[in-house]
């Protein structure tokens, strides 16, 4: 809340029932203006009023305001009890009016020391942009490549600026997994090289889970590219099935022929409407990038509904084989979050051995406090209610079932909530974009908030992005610390301090492990790849056209149930390595097929394809009943050990016998050959750590981790690294020298131009200081432009690199002397007086045999 809402919220109940929105007003007296106009249309009801001014109040309290708000005696607000049912304290003030203030409040806690706790921790939600806990990164200067593509001048995190040099480095055909906390902008990490390309032709791709979530990246990438001079040709950046068949053919043509730059749609998308059109642009070198945003989806989704995330996998292996040489699409997979398991499956799908790289960047949220509490089912609804009633908003409350979203949505808006809304598996396109807009509102804009909280299962998520969500709430116990985790990660996303409040009873675990395990199939996946086989619609060059709708003996009727139990087996198979499923290979047209055959035919084929896929059979015994019960029973095991592990995973966090943090540091870690991967942690608050230890300092966690640092992907070296020839057998380092200054001013520009052009992509030392780096990447553009500020790549990366002395050195220091005598390649660029390291009398260029002039080194490249 802005420093003025106490005094906006004043003269909102001054005005009272003109009821006006105040000028430039933003957060929670904005929802308080949009409730108490509601208030009068119906539209609201008195407990969303009074949870609000509850809120102002507490947000005014927390900057050491503690007067009360005077609040007019009306029929339509709260009478004075409601006023303290709802928290609040509600004093007479003359005839007409109440002098209404907040009493604090938090969720239960075992003891007075914890008590102290919680208070200090919703101090710190209430302060919200204020708190000294807000998440704050601490930036490094850009990259040339950053700011050109971007007009960024630093990155947010050491990880991003990791992140971003991995993927911009990345050769033609490599896969790069990127794992890079919520808050350090994944997003722009693979918009950079995809906007670098100003001039030529050339698409990417960018597969995101919901519309919602294409839609915001098709708006910040038209922001992006407001003043470059390669934008889209029809201005639209985002796919979408409710677009006009004149738009969808539109951007079809400007795909396949790479006018396009970057094109964000979902993998339905991917596999069905744009599939000719990226099959095309890939066979003429045109698809530069494929990015899967939300990257652990993959291996989630691919157990359940969405088998395009398998086609998807097929199809980026065809462009890779399609492409001219060189020109291969490069992949990119980030997620905030990454198990071990998930780290598999994107390797397994997307990528390939020796040109897949995982850049590990993980850390924990640093802003929710955790709350559990473990209590009678009789009680929960109660509990629950005052936890809505009196945690700050805007907020979420996660179930796991439909039936039980529909319930506590009703039960909220008997209880007085009118606020709310729901959001499930089962709600329509155009319920979720009206639900999400009337949550989010337009602040400051005309737009008026509708709803305070949202009532949702795990299908509430993806793609939401309103930043200023201060308390999740769980009335359930999720199957598995990744959708816990995903979920309370909804709040804060800001930075701000926010609450996670989990109430569970006995019955959620039972309820959890049926989850974990319904969506695999357990003894109908022969019968039913026994129908899809022999149901067969035609045979492919390397397999079978499979209809997803094919029903079994036993089954009557075609129905979305049936078809979705179809892809399970499949993809289950796919997991067992019996199957790979591709997308249907394009008909062709005959010889003597008139144009309106064709027509029609490959009308039908583009028609028919969401429900039909290409089945390859890699294992010779899949149609052998006892060997395929046998594969699939023990993948299916291994599954289901898998998500009972993780759900043991968190009913070890609820218990509060050890840090939350701790539990999902074991959980978010990566082995690997050189060792495991950690996860950095974060601890506001949970539990354990309000009970056992003191109460940290104003501003302070009970855990922070380090910030991370992962190193670069180490792609192959290139074979045709520039001037090659000059090295003797082995060798792998040049000496180039300049005889004065003025050689060196005039010519080093033009020989880093050249360097960077031939894939030597990395630059670093004091003689860049007099350099205009910016033009440098301004003429090799699209390549990227890397400069080692810290010697950081001096020290720890194996190259290539070009490393500049700056005028009048007439030593090297030790940590250059390491590099340039080690196997890293190094072209080392210096005064042609530079001393030897180990021979101190001699110059280097006297001793190192593989030496040339700058002037020779431009005449070669």
């Amino acid at each position: 809340m802005s420093a003025n809402g106490w005094i906006q919220a004043k003269h909102l109940y001054a005005t009272w029932p003109d009821v006006s929105i105040p000028e430039a007003a933003t957060g929670t007296v904005r929802r308080l203006a949009d409730a108490l106009q509601g208030l009068i249309t119906g539209a609201a009801g008195w407990r969303d009023v009074a949870a609000l001014t509850r809120q102002v109040l507490l947000e005014a309290s927390a900057r050491e305001n503690e007067f009360p708000l005077l609040v007019p005696a009306d029929a339509l607000l709260p009478t004075s009890a409601q006023w303290w049912e709802s928290g609040c304290r509600a004093a007479p003030s003359g005839a007409q009016h109440f002098a209404v203030s907040a009493v604090p409040w938090h969720p239960s806690t075992p003891d007075d020391h914890s008590a102290k706790a919680a208070a200090a921790d919703l101090r710190e939600v209430y302060l919200g942009i204020d708190s000294r806990q807000r998440r704050s990164l601490e930036g490094v200067p850009a990259d040339p490549f950053w700011t050109a593509a971007l007009g960024y001048d630093h990155y947010y995190s050491i990880g991003q600026r990791q992140a971003a040099r991995s993927v911009a480095l990345a050769p033609p055909g490599s896969t790069t997994i990127v794992c890079l906390p919520t808050g350090h902008g994944k997003t722009p990490v693979a918009l950079a090289p995809i906007l670098l390309d100003t001039r030529g032709a050339g698409v990417s791709i960018v597969a995101v889970p919901t519309i919602v979530l294409a839609l915001d990246m098709e708006r910040r990438t038209r922001d992006l590219l407001q003043q470059a001079p390669r934008k889209a040709p029809t201005g639209r950046y985002a796919y979408t099935g409710d677009m006009s068949d004149d738009l969808k053919r539109q951007l079809r043509e400007d795909i396949r022929t790479g006018r396009q730059p970057v094109v964000y749609c979902a993998p339905e998308s991917v596999a069905t409407g744009l599939y000719k059109a990226i099959d095309d642009a890939a066979e003429a070198g045109l698809l530069r990038y494929f990015v899967i945003d939300e990257a652990h989806l993959v291996e989630q989704w691919g157990n359940d509904f969405r088998p395009e995330f398998q086609t998807m996998a097929s199809q980026r292996r065809a462009w890779i084989r399609r492409a001219p040489e060189g020109r291969e699409p490069r992949t990119v997979a980030m997620s905030a979050t990454l198990t071990a398991q998930q780290v598999d499956a994107l390797k397994e799908l997307y990528g390939d051995p020796g040109r897949t790289q995982v850049v590990w960047a993980s850390q924990l949220r640093s802003e929710p406090s955790y709350y559990i509490e473990s209590l009678p089912e009789a009680e929960r609804e109660q509990v629950v209610l005052e936890a809505v009633a009196k945690l700050p908003r805007p907020m979420i409350l996660y179930v796991s079932r439909v039936e039980d979203a529909l319930r506590w949505e009703a039960v909220l808006k008997d209880a007085g909530f009118a606020r709310i809304a729901s959001v499930t598996g089962r709600s329509s396109a155009g319920e979720r974009r009206d639900r999400l807009e009337g949550w989010a509102g337009g602040n400051a804009d005309s737009r008026p908030t509708r709803f305070d909280v949202i009532v949702g299962t795990s299908a509430f998520g993806l793609g939401i992005d309103l930043s200023d969500v201060k308390s999740v709430i769980h009335a359930c116990l999720p199957e598995t610390v990744d959708r816990y985790y995903q979920e309370v990660g909804r709040g804060g996303r800001d930075g701000s301090p926010s609450i996670a409040f989990m109430a569970r009873t006995h019955s959620d675990g039972i309820i959890a492990k049926n989850l974990n395990e319904q969506v695999i199939i357990k003894d109908g996946a022969w019968p039913r790849w026994n129908s899809l086989f022999h149901n067969r619609l035609a045979k492919t060059p390397e397999g079978y056209l499979i209809d997803l709708d094919s029903r079994p003996p036993h089954i009557s009727v075609s129905s979305e149930r049936n078809r979705a139990w179809n892809i399970r087996t499949i993809n289950l198979m796919v997991r067992a390595k019996l199957v790979e499923v591709r997308t249907p290979p394009m008909p062709s047209r005959s010889e003597n097929e008139s144009a309106e055959e064709w027509s029609i035919r490959i009308s039908h084929y583009f028609e028919t394809l969401s429900n039909r896929v290409e089945i390859v059979i890699l294992d010779g015994a899949t149609n052998n009943l006892e060997h395929f019960n046998s594969v699939i029973e023990s993948t299916r095991r291994s599954m289901i050990d898998s998500q009972r592990s993780a759900l043991a995973e968190l009913e070890n966090a609820v218990t509060g016998n050890t840090c939350i943090s701790d539990v999902l540091t074991d959980y978010y870690l990566l082995p690997t050959e050189s060792g495991a991967r950690r996860t950095s942690p974060n601890c506001r608050g949970c539990n354990h750590c309000r009970q056992r230890n003191p109460i940290p300092a104003e501003g302070d966690f009970y855990k922070v981790g380090w910030q991370p640092h992962p190193p670069l992907a180490e792609w192959p070296a290139h074979d045709a690294l520039p001037l090659r020839n000059y090295l003797s057998s082995g060798e792998r380092n040049l000496s180039i020298w300049w005889e004065n200054e003025e050689e060196a001013k005039n010519l080093l520009p033009d020989l880093l131009e050249s360097l960077c052009k031939r894939g030597v992509n990395i630059i670093g030392g004091p003689g860049l200081s007099g350099l205009s780096v910016e033009e440098i990447q301004r003429i090799v553009q699209p390549d990227a432009i890397i400069v080692d500020h810290e010697e950081d790549l001096l020290i720890n990366h194996p190259g290539p690199i070009a490393w500049v002395l700056d005028p009048g050195r007439h030593a090297l220091t030790a940590d250059e002397a390491s590099r340039f005598f080690s196997s890293d390649v190094t072209y080392l660029v210096h005064p042609q007086d530079i001393k030897h390291p180990s021979k101190p009398g001699s110059r280097l260029i006297d001793i190192h045999s593989d030496s040339l002039s700058i002037k020779s080194a431009l005449g070669a490249l």
